[in-house]
């Protein structure tokens, strides 16, 4: 008796449901938030029921939410599938509930905006309104159930802080990267994000998103103008030469409170600062552009900070008239190896002080460079000895 193999029948399509953004957001409560739950151990304390709300008010965690995606896809899989019972190829592929995971993030990113600002912005509180005196007679009414008490005066709902930005910034929240710069948003305004419109996701860096809170940023941009600390590097190079404009750079330095990244400059010191950091060498400039010029901030604190390791007259050696080509290329090929400078000023300065401490051990091999480098710069002093 010979053995037939039974056909396999394919499963019927998945049907939308009638109403997809509330199945959604049932799925986020249950059976998504049960997996987050399991896969993030900082969620393993938090009652199943509570992980979506706990979540969904801590833009850091969301963050994590959307890397525990990311990374592993296939824990989402009976949940994030298509009407054929797959994962997604991609974030546009429809899902079985009629949407798109592009839809779906963008749902949970506006749910996580809204709760964070109106947290953040809290409501204005106002002193209780006057309710209107009765007179004797009205009371008397009152009393024997004869007149009816006056309706009391309330206030008109009004809209918070938070409500308004949230509604001029709805139409911009579509992306997870924009999950950790919820907290910048937040400082923005209503009026300046109507203004910038589309090109408020040209800014994807939290720090420049600070930055267009600033009264005057916000002005420049209101009235259609690049603010420095918004530009690239070019905007430091003086109009007639390869050189850095020393008024410009110290403008930016002032509006980057350079002094408080470097203990002991004093007013003095940043101008010796800024002089000898203007006169950097146009040959390293044209190396460290490429890889450092697209943002004005990040370009000025590698060189400022190049110049506190260094000390004056290393700088000058190093970056100054006579270049030392091969060097700077080794600290160009050191920063392009690493992702974008990301954090603080305070933090962006701490990991390029880590690329220079390593920088002759990743880039330079021949050991004759390695040792007249060393030599020559050992050999020059970081101060000028003082006269007595």
């Amino acid at each position: 008796m010979s053995a037939v193999a039974t056909p396999t029948l394919a499963l019927p399509s998945l049907v939308p449901p009638a109403q997809p953004v509330e199945t959604i957001r049932t799925l986020l409560r249950r059976e998504v938030a049960a997996i987050l739950k399991d896969s993030m151990p900082v969620l393993a304390l938090v009652p199943e029921d509570k992980v979506y709300d706990h979540v969904m008010a801590d833009p850091i965690l969301l963050e994590q939410a959307f890397r525990v995606l990311r990374a592993n896809p296939e824990l989402f899989k009976d949940v994030l599938t298509t009407p054929q019972r797959q994962l997604p190829a991609n974030d546009e592929d429809p899902l079985w509930c009629g949407r798109t995971l592009s839809d779906v993030v963008a749902l949970v990113v506006r749910a996580c905006a809204r709760r964070y600002f109106k947290k953040r912005l809290k409501a204005p509180k106002f002193r209780p309104l006057r309710q209107p005196q009765i007179g004797f007679w009205r009371s008397l009414g009152m009393s024997l159930g004869l007149a009816d008490p006056p309706a009391p005066v309330r206030r008109k709902p009004q809209p918070s802080a938070g409500d308004k930005l949230y509604a001029a910034m709805r139409d911009l929240l579509r992306y997870e990267w924009q999950v950790p710069l919820i907290p910048a948003y937040s400082t923005l305004s209503p009026q300046l994000v109507n203004s910038l419109g589309e090109k408020l996701l040209e800014y994807r860096d939290p720090l420049k998103v600070q930055l267009l809170s600033d009264y005057a940023t916000e002005s420049a941009l209101v009235d259609g103008k690049l603010p420095l600390l918004l530009s690239d590097a070019h905007r430091l190079m003086s109009a007639a030469s390869d050189n850095i404009n020393a008024e410009v750079l110290w403008n930016v330095c002032q509006k980057m409170r350079m002094a408080a990244l470097f203990p002991g400059h004093d007013t003095a010191e940043m101008r010796k600062a800024v002089s000898l950091v203007a006169a950097t060498s146009p040959a390293a400039l044209k190396l460290l552009m490429p890889v450092l010029g697209d943002d004005i901030r990040k370009f000025t604190l590698y060189l400022f900070t190049v110049y506190g390791k260094f000390g004056p007259a290393r700088y000058r050696q190093v970056l100054g008239t006579q270049c030392q080509t091969w060097v700077v290329e080794g600290m160009a090929k050191r920063v392009a190896k690493e992702p974008p400078l990301a954090g603080t000023h305070e933090e962006m300065k701490r990991t390029i002080e880590s690329w220079l401490d390593s920088t002759l051990e990743t880039v330079v091999t021949d050991e004759g460079q390695r040792t007249e480098m060393l030599g020559a710069l050992e050999g020059v002093q970081d101060k000028a000895p003082t006269k007595e």
